[in-house]
């Protein structure tokens, strides 16, 4: 520190208090679907923070088995061409209100991301699925970033993303592929909120010898 700097402020927030507004930003997060999302969108601090957030997940040997890959504005016509062909792959005598649909949702929402799942470096240790649960709580904790700091977010997939044009258009390495897309920006109206699962419905206990495909605690 400097001659003469300011010590910083103390942080005086209790762990009651603390817990209180971690328990409100996830209770209040919900998705806002992409078509919904309009500029402003993050500004390049705020895309850092949000993507730091998500370097926070849990991440078993610290393998980092996920990346982002951030599409550019002038990208946008490029992932509409990609949208398109995918839909031809699929469908080759789709029509052109099928084609413009597909073409469009390349141009939602201002900010737009791939996530991307790495199967390698091998480890024996951490199998795919755990991988997977380390980027879902990566992609987690970037949409609560994302709510803290105003703004709306929304993950989506859909066939195009499995197909090997699309693992090509975006040179994917072996071992990795694309998973799912951040939509982020602005919301343009109150998003309708779905109703969420009590911790009844989802918490039972262990019973041994419980036969296979049971809900524990029934």
């Amino acid at each position: 520190m400097s001659a003469g700097a300011p010590d910083p402020e103390p942080d005086n927030t209790s762990p009651a208090e603390l817990a209180s507004l971690v328990l409100a930003l996830i209770g209040t997060r919900h998705s806002v679907a992409p078509k919904r999302l309009q500029a402003p969108g993050p500004d390049a601090d705020q895309l850092r923070q949000m993507v730091e957030a998500a370097a926070c997940a849990p991440d078993h040997r610290t393998l980092r088995p996920w990346r982002l890959v951030l599409i550019a504005d002038h990208q946008r016509p490029a992932l509409a061409d990609l949208f398109e062909a995918c839909t031809l792959d699929r469908d080759p005598d789709a029509g052109a209100t099928d084609r413009a649909r597909s073409r469009d949702k390349a141009h939602r929402a201002p900010t737009l991301l791939l996530a991307v799942l790495r199967s390698t470096p091998d480890d024996p240790e951490v199998p795919l699925t755990e991988r997977a649960v380390t980027l879902g709580a990566a992609l987690m904790s970037l949409l609560l970033a994302a709510h803290g700091l105003g703004f709306g977010a929304m993950l989506t997939s859909g066939r195009a993303v499995r197909t090997a044009r699309f693992e090509q258009a975006f040179a994917l390495a072996e071992g990795e592929q694309a998973v799912c897309f951040v939509s982020i920006g602005s919301a343009s109206s109150p998003a309708p909120r779905r109703p969420r699962a009590s911790a009844q419905d989802l918490l039972g206990g262990w019973i041994p010898g419980t036969t296979p495909g049971t809900r524990p605690g029934t």
